[in-house]
């Protein structure tokens, strides 16, 4: 693994170095003290992991980082830094995670746990004789939808209503019965009326009363609201 450490303080690098050779011996790490000397060897080399601080001097960090991810897609993004105000923009470069200053050796391997479960995640699933599916009773009949097509589910007047990427279905079964059923699918139930497809979430922002909204790939229109409660393990979940 290629780890790359952008930040122009000196003992900064050599403080996360340190801790990641802890957890990942065998890496090859190369220090870089400025954005302009990032993107002159990142135009000659690739790497897998960059750890990116948000003000570098000479450039912003999330000017660099979105230049970066153009360059080489598949590398992933850490931002390090002092500054917690970012988490926006981590979220439109689809940053790995968010490592605040000054490091602790714990979060340190929780990033690269979080690495590593994305990687495994990434690799080629074994050919399976089924697919991950639903059933809904429409009708009569029971339709078993994919899982990957869900796009998010409301309950509403008694019954849920299941969003796909082009049909919308009615179940009578409870918001509590799919929540059970999905959050270890890939979904999560961000206030008491809504479970999302964390796949499909494309923005976080502000709304009202200190809460979040989100909204969702593919429904432009559509705002979702996120509970108090809900956002920090929301963010989590999404790496910011």
């Amino acid at each position: 693994m290629r780890i790359a450490i952008i930040d122009d303080e000196k003992p900064a690098r050599g403080e996360l170095e340190y801790l990641l050779r802890m957890v990942e011996k065998d890496a090859e790490f190369t220090q870089i003290s400025s954005g302009e000397d990032a993107l002159e060897r990142f135009s000659k080399e690739q790497f897998d992991l960059l750890f990116i601080d948000i003000n570098l001097g000479d450039i912003s960090g999330t000017t660099l980082a979105s230049t970066l991810r153009r360059l080489m897609p598949e590398a992933e993004i850490v931002f390090a830094t002092a500054y917690n105000t970012y988490a926006e923009k981590a979220f439109e470069v689809e940053a790995l995670y968010y490592l605040l200053k000054p490091y602790s050796e714990d979060k340190v391997k929780q990033m690269m746990e979080r690495y590593h479960e994305k990687k495994r995640a990434e690799l080629p699933e074994p050919r399976q004789t089924g697919i991950a599916k639903i059933p809904l009773t429409v009708e009569k009949k029971t339709i078993m939808v994919c899982l990957k097509d869900v796009v998010y589910i409301e309950s509403q007047n008694r019954v849920c209503v299941i969003h796909t990427k082009n049909e919308i279905y009615t179940d009578h079964n409870t918001l509590n019965y799919y929540e059970e059923r999905l959050q270890s699918k890939g979904f999560f139930r961000i206030q008491k009326s809504y479970i999302v497809n964390l796949d499909y979430i494309t923005e976080i922002s502000p709304w009202f009363n200190g809460t979040y909204s989100v909204r969702l790939k593919g429904f432009k229109d559509v705002v979702l609201p996120v509970s108090r409660k809900t956002i920090r393990q929301l963010r989590e979940l999404i790496c910011i």
